[in-house]
């Protein structure tokens, strides 16, 4: 799991290079420029790294599982697997390659490949796979010093601008204007994300 944290990291020095930018040609360009799409770029590519993460953690955790090396959760003991897979699973050989882990995580990619853990439903109902704890945002609230109620609604927020970003151009529906957006929400939204998944991947890991 370390190297899907150091993944992450890396995907984050990315969003990191795209706010020195921003700041270098803020304050050297001298003529009208609309730069906030830098900073528009920079909420979207951290929230994508938190979903790679999560996607990552989920994966490897249950193909650990299935080594058994790795607690199997209540959830991950009701994962369906196709007749395909079973059959690829039962009928192949310990010792041979690919080993009977590969067949199953195959099957963890198909089933995940259009699924996004982004909204803190959808992570606390992935994270099950490898997690067997019910109270998953009150844990996370007490590792990050905040109120559960708080970190919620403070990540739903963030993803609903991104969505805003991605899906709408981030044109306000009503006024047909492009939403604000500056350095300030960059510097609190990075932070945030950077946080929430290295205590996700402190408690799952």
């Amino acid at each position: 799991m370390q190297r899907a944290f150091d993944q992450f990291k890396d995907n984050m020095k990315y969003v990191k290079e795209l706010d020195a930018l921003y700041t270098h040609l803020f304050g050297t360009l001298s003529f009208p420029n609309d730069l906030t799409d830098i900073l528009r770029a920079e909420w979207v590519y951290s929230v994508s790294a938190m979903d790679k993460l999560i996607h990552e953690l989920i994966r490897i955790g249950m193909i650990e599982a299935f080594q058994g090396k790795r607690t199997r959760t209540r959830k991950f003991l009701s994962f369906g697997i196709s007749v395909g897979t079973h059959t690829n699973i039962t009928t192949t050989p310990i010792t041979s390659v690919p080993p009977p882990e590969y067949w199953f995580e195959q099957e963890i990619v198909e089933r995940h490949k259009h699924s996004s853990f982004q909204d803190p439903e959808k992570i606390a109902d992935g994270l099950s796979l490898i997690w067997d704890e019910d109270h998953k945002w009150q844990k996370l609230a007490t590792a990050i010093g905040i109120r559960e109620s708080d970190l919620k609604t403070t990540l739903k927020t963030i993803i609903i601008r991104r969505n805003q970003i991605v899906h709408e151009a981030d044109i306000d529906m009503y006024t047909g204007t492009r939403n604000q957006i500056d350095k300030r929400d960059i510097d609190s939204v990075v932070p945030f994300i950077e946080n929430l998944s290295e205590e996700i991947f402190k408690i799952v890991k």
